[in-house]
């Protein structure tokens, strides 16, 4: 009898349990278009397998779908149509967190389930120790950072939110995939025993890369102008979209990390449940029939002649193809502006390295502490970093970890670098 009681404990508690989903696109503005469509390409591809729309939270900046430099007004497309279908995944794509709420406070306190930090009536992640939990996120960064619209998350703040979230049995089982660059250094002090399994779309030291990018941007025979989406997440949705979810995480990484042709994917953290199904993780508890996105011969699926952009030129060439397409004088200011933006970075960077005579090569910084207040300091009193400036963060955490300057004197040496132009 007691045995009975058991297993129908048991059955009770597998019926409760829910999955839950945390969607996150880090970026803003028309050249960054790939993440947002990434991002709603991840929301209706977990809805069609079943997942409770109460249960998935999305952050995104909500400004390309109206945007002016948008051709197909309302519409965003994560693929191309070019010899098949093409779906407006924009179309019932539920954003929670939008414009100033995408940032990185909001983003640990959905996963703490701190309702009460949050904006008032905004969703969060009302987890248990039976429940799973899938995150996503979408975004450029650097290495030891992910970058939001206006600041930065640090590899340090998440760990001690996974902590909390492990010390306080917040979830069951937490698969992590992070699309940006230098995603690795996210997660190379990952613990393995905590039931936390993450991929990056990057080693911790190189760039992620778009992906149907100009010329493969083609949509209802119109070319978009922009990268359609990412090579990694790309890759890992499609994938999904074939609807075998009995192919196991290890099996999806294995694909994944074969099919992504210009950057290294790598697996992280606790590999211990890595024969688990998918299902377990890209399904919801009320399993609806699966269905294809497009199909399956329109599929990126290894194709070396689709155009990719490395994420750090991404908006060098986007200004570049459209000004080629425009001739307009509006884009090749913003082409020139860019250029010499890059050039400037180039040059006060390159001053730095000079200067403290660091190496320049990948580094993570160790103290992360230092690291967060270089990068404040040099934003007060030079520039906001952009896509491409994160390239040089290395330096800072360089910076921190190998002189001897108290942290006061390097926020000198950084607060007068702008001056170098």
């Amino acid at each position: 009898m007691k045995y009975i009681l058991l297993l129908l404990t048991i059955g009770l508690i597998q019926v409760n349990a829910v999955n839950w989903a945390l969607l996150v696109s880090g970026s803003n503005a028309f050249y960054n278009y790939r993440h947002q469509a990434d991002v709603c390409h991840s929301y209706k591809t977990l809805i069609r397998n079943g997942y409770s729309p109460e249960n998935v939270i999305v952050f995104a900046y909500d400004d390309i779908a109206q945007n002016r430099q948008n051709i197909y007004k309302g519409a965003i497309y994560n693929q191309p149509n070019k010899d098949g279908f093409s779906e407006n995944v924009y179309e019932g794509c539920v954003i929670d967190y939008t414009k100033t709420d995408v940032n990185p406070t909001n983003f640990l306190n959905v996963l703490k389930g701190n309702y009460d930090h949050l904006p008032d009536g905004h969703k969060f992640i009302n987890s248990t120790r039976e429940d799973n939990i899938f995150v996503y996120f979408s975004d450029h960064g650097s290495p030891g950072l992910i970058a939001f619209p206006t600041s930065y998350l640090y590899e340090q703040e998440l760990l001690e939110t996974f902590q909390y979230m492990y010390e306080n049995d917040r979830y069951n089982k937490l698969v992590f995939y992070l699309e940006t660059c230098e995603s690795g250094s996210m997660f190379v002090n990952l613990p393995t025993n905590h039931r936390i399994y993450a991929l990056s779309a990057a080693n911790p030291y190189e760039s992620s890369w778009g992906t149907y990018c100009p010329p493969d941007d083609i949509v209802n025979g119109k070319n978009l102008g922009t990268c359609l989406g990412d090579e990694f997440s790309v890759t890992f949705l499609e994938n999904v979209d074939l609807g075998d979810f009995s192919q196991s995480l290890q099996e999806h990484f294995e694909f994944i990390r074969e099919n992504t042709l210009n950057s290294n994917v790598m697996q992280w953290g606790d590999v211990s449940f890595a024969s688990d199904t998918i299902k377990d993780f890209f399904w919801g508890r009320r399993f609806q029939e699966k269905r294809k996105m497009c199909p399956k011969d329109t599929f990126f699926m290894n194709n070396e002649n689709v155009s990719r952009w490395d994420s750090r030129d991404n908006k060098l060439l986007f200004y570049q193809n459209r000004y080629n397409q425009t001739g307009d004088l509006e884009d090749f200011i913003e082409l020139e502006n860019e250029i010499k933006s890059r050039a400037y970075f180039d040059t006060i960077f390159g001053e730095l390295q000079k200067t403290l005579k660091l190496r320049g090569d990948y580094h993570f910084a160790l103290n992360q502490k230092c690291l967060k207040s270089a990068i404040e300091t040099f934003e007060d009193k030079c520039t906001k970093l952009t896509d491409y400036g994160l390239k040089y963060v290395k330096l800072f955490g360089e910076m921190c970890d190998s002189t001897n300057l108290l942290q006061i004197q390097l926020n000198m040496i950084v607060s007068t670098l702008c001056m170098t132009e």
